[in-house]
């Protein structure tokens, strides 16, 4: 019997070993945190009855992804929760617009800030959304995405050619083209930021574009009592179907015996040999764990090389109430996006991205707890809120949250008076406590448009597996990237399965 070891219990690492388990293979997965989940997760970090995701918030990329959809998380109690209202951009005189999950009410939303900006994103809606899912899993699947791609080409036929030109550039030149209007496009933006990338860069308008839309298709929904119930569901699947799963326990050099992958070292010295590894941390700690000479130095170097995009500083907290926003939309949004005006959410992005701590921080904001009761004693609330930094962030934490706070006093004026306990966590302890996650990135890499498929880290990894024969790679450094859909999990395992089957008379 095969044995394989899978390095990192996250979202990936357990979808991989339910995968291989399943296919009769033996598995050990080696995680040295103390519970599954990686970036996965939630934690009563604040105050005791207040449960906070500690990074991953919302998932709509997981209601769409063919790896996760195949998972039978409902049987093991996971509850998806899914705000009509899915996301808020308000301005500091009172306005905002609504993603809704309701395309009319949408359009409505745009059209009242910006006369004619939701005509044209109902009538672009009108012509993807039938080929919604197509669009989705061409992304979320092994490049090329020969089926999905087809699926998609077929429907939108002429309109393909220009929206393709639209995803490769920026969400800000996708807006200005779509809208012709400031608000709108910043609305669009907002939705960019997510990926890390600064609204002008070329690729934004792809991500922008994705979760707009599954805003419409899928909603943006999350689960019920907190994240970490989504990855204990991972973890209880993948022990039911034969997997063991170690806990605090890392795993210290890969070991290599005459080209071929021999199994690993943990920390303390316990080797544990194996047929195969599947590596599902990130590039750069997978570097740290290979000896010299394991891979090709090409390779090295481009694994060494590779970039990761800005941190996140993150703050959640334990309020006595609602968060009073001025604008109406927000008090009924899962998320808010608290950026403001275009010219705001860009200059906040160049400043970090250019090494500074941005002086108005664009906000991604969570407000779980308006929809999930099991978050908060009865009442009360929490709110999740991240805004993107340098790893260094160059000014004292409490500085940081203090720009955060003052940003949201301009958007709700009065937080501060609800605010009863915050939990804070700079780029490098996000780091420290999640090595994958390289200086404060929660993506596994920068999505800057030449690190992006093929190149997702390596034209020689894009296959999920290395050179090295025996080792595998399944995390978000490789395509397609971070976020909830389990996507390089599986299809290392199934690389790893194609290598071991019999029929394959090549290995």
């Amino acid at each position: 019997m095969t044995r394989a070891i899978v390095i990192g219990a996250g979202h990936n690492g357990l979808v991989c070993a339910a995968e291989l388990a399943r296919a009769g293979v033996d598995v050990v997965v080696v995680e040295q945190a103390d519970k599954v989940g990686g970036g996965v997760g939630s934690a009563e970090l604040t105050l005791p009855g207040f449960v906070h995701d500690t990074c991953a918030g919302f998932m709509p990329v997981a209601r769409v992804s063919p790896a996760m959809l195949a998972q039978p998380l409902e049987r093991y109690g996971v509850e998806w929760v899914n705000p009509p209202t899915v996301v808020a951009h308000p301005y500091e005189d009172g306005q905002a617009i609504a993603l809704e999950q309701d395309l009319q009410a949408t359009a409505a939303s745009m059209n009242a800030v910006a006369a004619g900006s939701g005509d044209a994103w109902r009538a672009l809606l009108t012509r993807v959304l039938p080929h919604g899912r197509a669009f989705a899993e061409s992304v979320l699947s092994r490049f090329p995405p020969v089926r999905s791609g087809a699926r998609m080409a077929a429907g939108l036929r002429r309109d393909l050619i220009d929206l393709t030109r639209r995803w490769l550039g920026s969400a800000e030149a996708f807006g200005d083209d779509l809208f012709g209007a400031e608000r709108p496009t910043a609305w669009l933006c907002g939705a960019s930021m997510h990926s890390g990338l600064p609204p002008d860069a070329a690729g934004s308008g792809a991500f922008g574009f994705l979760l707009m839309m599954l805003g419409h298709l899928t909603g943006w929904p999350f689960p019920r009592g907190g994240a970490q119930r989504l990855a204990d569901a991972l973890a209880a699947h993948a022990r039911d179907q034969g997997a063991e799963i170690r806990l605090g326990e890392r795993v210290e050099r890969i070991s290599v015996r005459r080209g071929h992958v021999a199994g690993v070292e943990l920390a303390g010295g316990e080797p544990i040999d194996a047929d195969a590894v599947v590596a599902t941390v990130t590039a750069s700690p997978l570097v740290a764990m290979l000896p010299d000479g394991a891979l090709p130095e090409r390779t090295f170097q481009r694994l060494r090389s590779f970039r990761y995009g800005v941190g996140v500083f993150k703050v959640d907290y334990a309020l006595s109430e609602p968060v009073p926003w001025a604008a109406e939309a927000p008090r009924r949004s899962a998320v808010v996006h608290v950026a403001g005006e275009l010219y705001d959410l860009s200059r906040a992005a160049q400043e970090a991205q250019r090494g500074d701590a941005p002086e108005r921080p664009s906000m991604v904001i969570g407000q779980q707890s308006l929809f999930d009761d099991t978050r908060a004693p009865a009442g009360q609330h929490t709110l999740y809120s991240y805004t993107h930094t340098p790893p260094d962030i160059g000014v004292p934490p409490d500085e940081m949250v203090g720009r955060m706070e003052e940003q949201l006093e301009r958007f709700a004026p009065g937080f501060g008076r609800c605010v009863v306990a915050r939990h804070v966590r700079t780029p490098r302890e996000l780091e420290q406590q999640n090595p994958s996650m390289v200086a404060g990135d929660l993506a596994g890499g920068s999505f800057e448009i030449d690190q992006q498929l093929v190149f997702r880290p390596a034209p020689e990894l894009s296959r999920y597996r290395t050179p090295l024969r025996g080792l595998y790679v399944g995390s978000a450094s490789v395509h397609p990237g971070g976020a909830t859909h389990g996507v390089p999990g599986r299809e290392a395992a199934r690389s790893l399965l194609r290598d071991r089957s019999p029929l394959r008379f090549w290995r």
